[in-house]
């Protein structure tokens, strides 16, 4: 693989794209399970499966351990990849142990909180959640050897899979009950997929992935991702709390849905903002193992940034027609939600470059303890702001911690990560100022778009001629 100057950046542009297109496949499998469930579950089976859904997110969040991002930075400081291999199928073992003796002692309780159909409908919860811990862990060996293409093509054979077992098990097989077989449908292929990686990851480390691990090699791995674990828990209480203080507190319940209507929305940005993420890891351990300018991954962090706010930009501005389009009248409340979360998704992706620093030196219990604290800056800002606006509130409590998160992060990590201050400044105005701007007339939005594409464009320029390619390498 080159190492050179097309080399790095030629393989972050390539693995954007192959993430991206990950991620619009995952989109699609979620957009297909649709049909199912308003033709197999009731509403209150619904909330019921999306109950179950929020418990193996926590579940997948406490056996995961931080483990991707690890693995990725330490599969370039060390040449013992079998010994990352089987470390990270064997070190998540414990915390699913942990999870699962949790799950049956506190079990009735937390069935009877939920109000379950049935406590057994927990096991496959908890199924299901270290199946996706276990497929995040896994699918991180063939990113960190920059296999995007391979990752690309076992979400497509998960989503292919979860599908047809869903068909199969609603109409094939008899007495099933609907809310477990959309459980099943989903751990079920995620754990073949795991088997199928594991294998693929056994026959890339042949030879001189064979060679002993370097003393401490599990202490350092774990000294680096436990401090990530607060991450994963902490962005769940980010995704979950806003729709669940919206029907706790907020009297229209309503105004909920119009909140989910609108973050769904908000997933078209997904591809390039998680895409990139995922991509931006594997790019900075290189850079750092292998050297390289630290300008160029400054610039290249600006790159990004400015083509995520372009595109958080124009969903914000044709907020009105795409409701209107895609929703109905019915949903036209939500188009006053969605230019507001749209600038708190291009924050988020400012939150995903801010962690460049402390992941560079190992701190990641900055981002841990950052994130966490996000979580309860959060719930704080919604119960101040949805009383007052509701669904417009909780997102703007968005807005608000995701920039609160990417600011602090940068300058947590500003002697490692130096980005010029008047630059973040720069790229975090736009977003807050979506909303606003959302309420002109079409005539002035359509001008904002075509204003912020013209800018878009010449920023875009002059960073390609200030040299957005890290220096030639080692040979």
């Amino acid at each position: 693989m080159a190492t050179g100057t097309d080399g790095h950046v030629g393989d972050l542009r390539r693995e954007t794209l192959l993430y991206g297109a990950a991620m619009v496949v995952g989109g699609l499998v979620q957009v297909a399970f649709l049909p199912f469930i308003s033709r197999a579950l009731t509403a209150s089976q619904a909330g019921e499966l999306g109950a179950l859904r929020i418990v193996s997110e926590a579940v997948a969040g406490l056996v995961v351990l931080g483990l991707p991002v690890t693995l990725v930075r330490f599969w370039h400081s060390t040449d013992a990849h079998r010994s990352l291999l089987l470390r990270a199928m064997a070190i998540p073992l414990v915390p699913a142990a942990v999870t699962g003796v949790l799950l049956l002692l506190l079990g009735g309780r937390l069935s009877s909180v939920l109000r379950l159909g049935h406590p057994g409908y927990l096991v496959h919860s908890l199924l299901l959640g270290v199946a996706v811990a276990y497929v995040q862990v896994s699918l991180a060996i063939p990113r960190a050897d920059g296999r995007a293409g391979s990752y690309l093509a076992f979400q497509v054979l998960r989503g292919v899979l979860s599908l047809a077992l869903l068909a199969l098990l609603l109409v094939a097989v008899r007495g099933f009950e609907p809310v477990p077989a959309f459980l099943v449908a989903r751990w079920a292929p995620s754990i073949a997929v795991v088997v199928m990686v594991f294998a693929l990851g056994w026959r890339m480390t042949r030879g001189p992935g064979r060679m002993p691990p370097p003393k401490g090699l599990t202490g350092d791995i774990l000294g680096y991702s436990l401090p990530l674990v607060p991450v994963s828990l902490a962005m769940i209480v980010l995704t979950s709390a806003d729709v669940f203080m919206l029907r706790s507190i907020y009297p229209d319940l309503s105004a909920s849905g119009y909140y989910e209507w609108a973050s769904r929305a908000c997933l078209v940005l997904s591809p390039l903002t998680l895409g990139f993420g995922m991509a931006w890891q594997r790019f900075i351990f290189r850079k750092k193992h292998e050297g390289g300018q630290m300008s160029e991954l400054g610039r290249s962090a600006l790159l990004f940034m400015v083509l995520v706010d372009w595109a958080a930009l124009v969903l914000a501005m044709v907020a009105p027609e795409l409701t209107a389009a895609a929703g109905g009248a019915e949903w036209l409340a939500a188009a006053g939600v969605l230019p507001t979360l749209a600038g708190a998704s291009a924050m988020y992706a400012l939150f995903l470059v801010s962690q460049t620093g402390p992941l560079l030196t190992g701190q990641t219990r900055f981002i841990g303890g950052m994130t966490a604290f996000g979580a309860v800056l959060n719930i704080g800002f919604n119960l101040r702001l949805i009383p007052v606006a509701g669904a417009l509130g909780a997102a703007f409590a968005t807005l608000c911690t995701n920039l609160f998160m990417a600011l602090s992060l940068f300058w947590l990590g500003r002697k490692v990560f130096p980005i010029s201050f008047v630059a973040v400044v720069l790229t975090v105005i736009p977003p807050v100022l979506f909303g606003p701007l959302a309420h002109m007339a079409a005539g002035g939005r359509s001008i904002a778009v075509a204003a912020s594409s013209v800018v878009t464009v010449l920023i875009l320029a002059g960073l390609r001629r200030t040299g957005t390619r890290l220096e030639e390498i080692g040979g």
